[in-house]
């Protein structure tokens, strides 16, 4: 059945039939109108308002050629064969940040070859970083094409029974897994108005791509796609540009190779959200939260990635900037060179996957920590770090976890005092340098410490444990840590539904206690 034309075509945000899906790729559709600037195609008259976007066409264009022109202006190909999406406004010397989105576009939405077809070897791109002079070779599959410049697989363009002769366009076209990841359609494809299918051709510029790298999570997943749930066009289109454009010491989480690196769907989600959020270049706020949609192999099919993970991230979140500073100091990605040469990239630490995967459970951020020192290399990984893992305890809002991790730096600050006491006093029988002595001592106890937290099943003993540990190092003194929020902590600590939170919590405190000061000899703390 075919209609005399479609145009103009206006779509709305407050459309109810509207999912995040269709929002997603009106904001894709917008930011490309905004790419075009004052050079759209020709014959081609868009407009673009808070809420809502309308495509005219002029002259005699007929809506094949008119839809074909917009999607010729939308998707294009870099002369690397390279994706290029005007809409996600990547700089052209971005090419680590290009390349990153190409792989992650051809692992979701052009998985497969029929819709990205291309050279069969790889070709090599050496990427030099902005804070380092080492090149890293990586490789990406070069295309000649792919599906979305010629609305591939959706009957109106092509030379399938749903396209016409004419200029005109069917009523109802089909939607490809290229244009919604993982859909799934059965024995009849997914179809829609024609108009719904041109926008949702607009996702993939819409959505942020990362490559999964799990360090924590056994998972399959090797990409993630990031739907954002928008409320305003214009000023999402204008985040975009701002994230995206800016060169890579414009200091944002998204914009640049290492960056598109994450551990989990979570991490890729808050790192969006607060790259979309960011106080200093946006007012007020473009999306109300995001869906993060990781692919991977599953056991029911052999053949392809599919769905294995959908998680909905809200907009806020109470500990946030945990994840923030998480991100910030654990979270920049790492590149390890192998033995052929290339270059793999992977997150630097597990704890920001790990506090974005509790806090979009709603679970305490601190939740499974344990799990990161359970091995005994695993801790002692995590002590190099404690400067960074200090300045995450820094913006903890919570107070009854500052309480309990201020509390243990108060005892561990005595007992480390008392270590390097003993390590004096030994050093004088033998004549010997001291700071060998406590280093020793200072690893044998963080190591005991480590195991009694993690053997101890039940709140009593835990509870027991701790309020030892605090009078040992006070040799029956007040300790400032607790006698300041005394009931507080003794009402947490003997609370059974507790346990969990309390023991990661302890545990988080053994690896992040850092002193200001160094050892010298008449610093009588031990303290380092």
């Amino acid at each position: 059945m075919e209609i005399e034309s479609i145009f103009p075509l206006t779509y709305r945000l407050s459309n109810p039939n509207y999912t995040i899906y269709h929002r997603a790729a009106l904001g894709g559709l917008a930011a490309t109108i905004k790419a075009w600037g004052k050079s759209p195609p020709e014959g081609i008259l868009p407009k673009l308002e808070q809420d809502y976007v309308t495509i005219q066409k002029t002259g005699d264009l007929t809506d094949k050629k008119a839809l074909q022109l917009i999607l010729d202006a939308s998707f294009k190909l870099t002369e690397d064969k390279l994706i290029d999406l005007p809409g996600q406004f990547i700089r052209e010397d971005a090419i680590d940040l290009r390349i990153s989105i190409h792989e992650g576009l051809c692992l979701t939405f052009l998985q497969h070859n029929k819709m990205r077809p291309g050279e069969k070897e790889p070709r090599k791109c050496s990427l030099k970083l902005s804070d380092s002079e080492e090149s890293h070779l990586v490789t990406y599959k070069a295309i000649n094409s792919f599906a979305h410049q010629k609305a591939q697989g959706t009957g109106l363009l092509d030379d399938s029974k749903k396209s016409t002769g004419s200029g005109t366009l069917p009523k109802i076209a089909s939607i490809p897994q290229s244009m919604i990841p993982g859909a799934m359609t059965g024995q009849k494809s997914l179809q829609a108005p024609v108009e719904e299918v041109i926008l949702l051709q607009f996702l993939m510029v819409g959505c942020a791509t990362f490559l999964l790298r799990p360090r924590t999570y056994k998972e399959k997943a090797q990409a993630c796609i990031v739907v954002p749930d928008i409320i305003d066009l214009k000023r999402f289109a204008s985040m975009i540009e701002i994230i995206n454009k800016r060169s890579q010491n414009f200091e944002r989480f998204t914009n640049n190779y290492l960056g598109r690196i994450v551990g989990g769907a979570e991490e890729a989600a808050l790192s969006f959200l607060l790259d979309m959020t960011a106080k200093d270049i946006e007012r007020e706020k473009s999306i109300k939260g995001c869906q993060a949609i990781a692919m991977g192999k599953v056991a029911w099919d052999k053949n392809q990635i599919n769905r294995s993970i959908c998680i909905k991230v809200g907009g806020d979140y109470e500990e946030l900037e945990v994840f923030h500073a998480a991100k910030q100091y654990l979270g920049k990605g790492k590149f390890i060179k192998m033995k052929d040469g290339k270059s793999f990239s992977i997150p630097d630490t597990s704890i920001p996957e790990l506090i974005a995967a509790n806090l979009a459970a709603d679970r305490p951020w601190c939740s499974h920590f344990k799990e990161l020192v359970a091995e005994k290399k695993d801790f002692r990984n995590l002590l190099f770090r404690k400067g960074e893992l200090h300045k995450v305890v820094q913006v903890i809002k919570d107070d009854i976890d500052r309480a309990i991790i201020h509390a243990f730096y108060d005892a561990w600050k005595r007992v480390r005092g008392q270590l390097w006491q003993r390590a004096k006093d030994e050093s004088k029988k033998k004549n010997i340098d001291y700071l060998p002595i406590y280093y020793a001592f200072l690893e044998v106890r963080s190591e005991k410490i480590r195991n009694e937290i993690l053997r101890l099943k039940t709140p009593d003993l835990l509870a027991g444990w701790f309020l030892r540990f605090c009078a040992d190092a006070t040799k029956g003194r007040n300790l400032i840590g607790i006698s300041d929020n005394a009931d507080q902590i003794l009402k947490f600590i003997f609370n059974a539904r507790n346990f969990n939170r309390f023991q990661n919590l302890l545990l988080f405190a053994l690896v992040s206690y850092k002193s200001d000061e160094t050892i010298t000899e008449t610093n009588k703390n031990g303290d380092n």
